[in-house]
């Protein structure tokens, strides 16, 4: 093939699948929650529910959240209701409840069918008005040389994890600690400046496909987000970017885009905040010689 062309390679990748917990919490997850393959630690406020709030109701049960403490706290009532199809003849005001700490967690036992939970991180995300304010503090991989996510014992004993939890007893202690989980999918982006007619073969060859998830592309995903958020716990990755090169292309740029919105999130760190579906571009990872 002659090469009277330029063409550009760029790489992009978005949030496919979030989940969030508490990292004490991820063996709760579901296993449509365990495909994650990059971990975003955060910093949000203490979520507690007002006991004495709790109201039983025929279809719902209503409560107050209170969101922090200290002279930075408010609350939000919700009304929650637990019933879906698989299990409309659960009636929640005829079985007894404890609160289990410290997943935070209004846990009914006594059904035939077992315990049935209400996890707040996960209520609160979903039923709130409000977006909770999520600070980036560091972010990492759990995807492994072979493609597989970590499972959620391995990323519980991440050193790096249990640093920034001691951390935060002594300089959040009105903050929890809380992993955003992604799981991300990529595809191959071109654009090629040229009137030759090899142009038609190289079209057909690279004309947008999927791509296979693998350990450069996350690498290169895990570059972008640090470079823009630059977490205070992540000491490389902030002003530079590794060469990828996969499937015989040279990357000259990489795009990703999370969409924490559908979560009620608000992502920020120390130095930038993310606007919604905003596109995160990275400088050049290849240099072209």
């Amino acid at each position: 093939m002659n090469t009277k062309y330029m063409s550009d390679y760029g790489l992009q990748t978005w949030a496919y699948h979030l989940s969030m917990s508490y990292p004490f919490d991820l063996d709760y997850l579901s296993p449509d929650d365990r495909r994650y393959n990059i971990y975003v630690a955060t910093i949000v406020p203490k979520l507690s529910i007002d006991e004495d709030s709790v109201q039983f109701f025929e279809d719902y049960i209503r409560f107050d959240v209170i969101v922090g403490t200290g002279e930075h706290t408010s609350r939000e009532m919700l009304d929650i209701s637990i019933i879906s199809d698989d299990m409309s003849e659960f009636d929640h005001r005829k079985f007894e409840f404890a609160y289990e700490k410290p997943r935070k967690a209004m846990v009914f036992t006594g059904w035939k069918k077992g315990p049935i939970e209400l996890n707040l991180l996960h209520v609160y995300l979903a039923e709130s008005k409000y977006y909770l304010d999520t600070e980036i503090v560091y972010i990492g991989q759990s995807f492994r040389e072979n493609g597989q996510s970590l499972p959620a014992e391995e990323l519980m004993s991440d050193p790096m994890l249990q640093k920034l939890e001691a951390d935060l007893l002594s300089e959040y202690p009105e903050k929890d600690l809380a992993l955003l989980l992604l799981e991300f999918k990529s595809q191959l982006l071109e654009e090629i400046d040229t009137q030759d007619e090899d142009l038609l073969e190289l079209q057909e060859i690279t004309k947008n496909p999927p791509l296979e998830l693998n350990n450069q592309i996350i690498d290169a995903t895990e570059a972008a987000l640090i470079n823009y958020f630059k977490p205070e716990y992540n000491k490389k990755l902030h002003n530079d970017f590794p060469n990828v090169e996969d499937h015989g292309l040279h990357y000259c740029s990489a795009t990703v885009q999370m969409h924490p919105d559908i979560m009620g999130l608000k992502l920020f760190s120390k130095e930038k905040t993310y606007l919604s579906n905003e596109r995160i571009v990275s400088p050049l990872l290849h240099s072209k010689t």
